[in-house]
């Protein structure tokens, strides 16, 4: 004889909670099966994006650490332009570096006539055109000598490069640039800066990320000439496949928790249909409305939501150090789909309980 509780005018939401973990208990196979399935869905819906999404970052970084954010402007007829107005782009939104070449020319080590390199006087700036990796460091007043150049000086750090110009004999103090140049040309060379007066020969800059076209934009009407100006992609030729944005956009992984909840979704309609017999039970016991919406709903709680998000629990630890910038936005949008879908599941049992007729269900009709 059932509990005097589930007659149709006591049923309260304690008891909905009492009568779901009594199910599961009465049915462990059915809880563990549910509880693997949830801890499963929970758990794919991080790994897949945060991996998937990790990728796109990463390839993103590396055509940003090549120069597909970077520009040159120069004017039309080939004649320079103004130092100190393209050193002022470095202060503006959007713009992570910015700088040119004021001169070059080609000097001999003092330590080893074999050596030779560019010293290049160039605005403060430069330095981190051609080095991205220095854009992170504080300061940009100290000359930087490539990392070929300070291997055949023998200098690991930082140290003076002596030189012979045409002009006198004379040295820099510089640091080993990190990393290779994005211009081959600057892989034997000793930058050192200079302030940012007179001509430059061009004036490379470099975009935020997310911010390419409206640098290409205030780069082109930036210098006051009275000839056109030309502002050009560094990188000529873009690798291969789609943009970062646009895989972003169409990312397989997106699809991952409109694909979990079918499944779950699925495994817990089965379930139901499994017990029949019990939901006319319950019909027959007077359940309706609002009382069987919370029995199913504090089913649901213990059987789908209690084991998803456990599942995404642990994944995000394993996955802590992946899950930043761009990386979290996604998997935490995409953890929040999966739970907007997985609210479906009650309202799905629901209609199908309902449908059960309890006597012929209990005959097994």
């Amino acid at each position: 004889m059932p509990p005097r509780e589930l007659v149709a005018g006591g049923f309260s939401c304690r008891l909905a909670i009492a009568e779901a973990l009594a199910n599961l208990r009465a049915s462990p196979a059915r809880a563990v099966a549910s509880a693997v399935l949830g801890l499963l869905a929970g758990a794919l819906t991080v790994v897949a994006t945060s991996l998937d999404v990790g990728r796109i970052v990463a390839y993103d970084d590396d055509l940003i650490a090549t120069g597909t954010n970077l520009f040159i402007v120069q004017r039309s007829d080939g004649l320079g332009l103004d130092a100190a107005r393209c050193d002022s782009l470095r202060s503006q939104p959007g713009v992570v570096a910015a700088g040119g070449v004021a001169s070059a020319k080609r000097v001999v080590s003092t330590v080893d006539s074999a050596v030779s390199f560019d010293l290049i006087q160039a605005s403060p700036g430069y330095a981190a055109v051609v080095w991205p990796q220095l854009q992170r460091q504080a300061g940009d007043g100290l000359a930087v000598a490539s990392a070929r150049v300070a291997e055949r000086l023998g200098i690991a750090d930082s140290g003076g490069v002596p030189y012979i110009s045409a002009e006198a004999a004379d040295y820099v103090e510089v640091a080993v640039a990190p990393g290779q140049p994005r211009e081959s040309a600057q892989v034997s060379s000793v930058v050192v800066p200079t302030a940012p007066t007179g001509r430059l020969s061009e004036c490379w800059v470099e975009a935020a990320s997310g911010a390419r076209e409206g640098v290409e934009a205030l780069a082109l009407g930036w210098f006051d000439e009275p000839v056109r100006m030309l502002v050009t992609p560094a990188m000529l030729e873009l690798p291969l496949g789609s943009s970062p944005a646009e895989q972003l956009a169409q990312r397989f992984s997106r699809w991952i928790p409109l694909a979990a909840a079918l499944v779950v979704t699925a495994f817990q309609t089965a379930l139901y249909l499994a017990r029949r017999a019990d939901l006319g039970l319950y019909g027959l016991l007077g359940l309706r409305g609002c009382q069987l919406a919370a029995m199913v709903a504090a089913d649901s709680m213990f059987t789908v939501m209690a084991p998803v998000g456990l599942g995404m629990l642990m994944a995000a630890a394993w996955c802590a150090s992946e899950l930043t910038g761009a990386v979290l936005a996604a998997t935490a949008w995409d953890c929040l789909r999966l739970a907007a879908l997985l609210t479906l599941v009650p309202l799905v049992v629901l209609v199908l309980a309902k449908s059960v007729k309890p006597f012929d269900a209990i005959r097994g009709r």
